[in-house]
């Protein structure tokens, strides 16, 4: 049913790999559920500038007494102030939840982005090795068909047989594998992209950018991770703030008014009316005592995210050098492929056996399995590096 709907699809309106980024950058279900949160997150400073309503009281009773009838009512209206500065303090607190709150969806959505650089590189590599397995498995069948052919065959050409069979069944199993894996990722990436089409091959990235070149100056500052930290730390402050504010009780002050009748005469009196609680069981001291733990704990995190992150991004520079290193030192796929034909023309005259020939397709495939893993290793290690030194967000594929 997936290869059914996906081919019914005309093929995605992109030209090459960055227009796949950009609309990934765009539509990834997570990057749109965290712009998402941003939003929910930016509404809750608007919660907190609000200021208290004015609370309306008013009460009218009717009673007798020896005099006669009682009438009495009375009305205030009290407006009230939140002493202790918490209004200011409880804007910062939302201000600092909603930085911190898109710096972690910043480092959440980078990580989305790596993943799909990954995935975008793996879908190219499947393309590359199904044709080579393909090539490999039709020249085991002839072979195969070549040997079931003769009338009568030696102990030798028995096992040869054998082994080819075992090899041909193996190779087909390898390709329905990698169609399906192929037909994955076209799919993941074509939701990734918010569209329904298939990613054409000549829009992923050919190549892997060995070009980069990293010095000693490790700079991490702009590092979302750490950015976030920082931010919870400054949002951990601003909460023992808030906290201390509470120690504060709320004054409300107000006009009253107060009407009274008994019998024929009657009372009108104004005044002022004023409601707070008194700090004498307790001034918040178990909320400000909890946020100045908080307050440690942020700053300890900091610190061991500012380590971690400086750890990091050497090992990643160490990796990407590494792997940069060895596939530009190992044999190209030209010079393999020319190799490989050699083999196969070599087998035609009759000069190599049947095991040779097996032997050689199964090294070019390895090859090839162990260069993507090269391949794969070093985009991690770069993108990882870009996503640390803060220069996530100018690079390209």
């Amino acid at each position: 049913f997936i290869i059914c709907t996906l081919d019914a699809n005309a093929q995605c309106n992109v030209n090459n790999p960055n227009d796949i980024l950009e609309l990934v950058k765009k539509n990834h279900p997570n990057i749109s559920l965290n712009n998402a949160k941003g939003k929910a997150l930016e509404s809750s400073i608007e919660i907190a500038e609000q200021r208290p309503n004015p609370e309306l009281d008013a009460e009218s009773t009717v009673g007798d007494s020896i005099e006669g009838s009682i009438y009495r009512t009375s009305v205030s209206l009290k407006h009230t102030f939140e002493l202790g500065g918490k209004r200011d303090s409880r804007i910062e607190v939302a201000k600092n939840t909603f930085k911190t709150g898109m710096a972690v969806a910043d480092f959440e959505n980078q990580q989305a982005i790596i993943s799909v650089v990954i995935m975008l590189h793996r879908l190219r590599q499947v393309y590359e090795l199904i044709p080579l397995y393909k090539e490999s498995l039709s020249a085991f069948s002839k072979i195969l068909q070549t040997i079931k052919g003769r009338k009568s065959v030696s102990p030798e050409q028995e096992v040869e047989g054998e082994t080819l069979e075992l090899a041909v069944n193996d190779y087909k199993l390898k390709i329905s594998q990698l169609n399906s894996e192929k037909i994955n990722l076209s799919t993941h990436l074509s939701f990734f992209m918010g569209s329904n089409c298939i990613v054409p091959r000549n829009a992923l990235p050919f190549i892997v950018n060995l070009d980069e070149d990293f010095k000693n100056d490790f700079k991490v500052k702009n590092y979302s991770k750490l950015k976030a930290a920082t931010l919870a730390l400054e949002l951990a402050k601003s909460n023992l703030e808030l906290e201390k504010s509470n120690s504060y009780p709320n004054l409300q002050i107000g006009p009253t008014y107060e009407y009274e009748k008994l019998n024929v005469s009657q009372t009108n009196t104004v005044g002022i009316a004023i409601t707070m609680d008194l700090p004498i069981l307790n001034i918040n001291g178990g909320g400000r005592a909890k946020a100045s733990k908080d307050v440690l704990a942020a700053s300890l995190n900091l610190r061991n995210v500012k380590e971690e992150s400086n750890r990091d991004i050497q090992s990643w520079i160490q990796k990407y050098n590494q792997y940069k290193e060895s596939l530009k030192t190992i044999a190209n796929k030209e010079k393999l492929e020319k190799k490989h034909r050699k083999i196969e023309s070599l087998f035609k005259r009759g000069i190599i056996s049947t095991s040779l020939v097996i032997e050689s397709h199964r090294q070019l495939i390895e090859f090839f399995n162990t260069r993507f893993e090269f391949e794969n290793g070093a985009t991690e290690a770069l993108w990882n590096i870009y996503k640390l030194n803060g220069e996530f967000e100018s690079k390209k594929l």
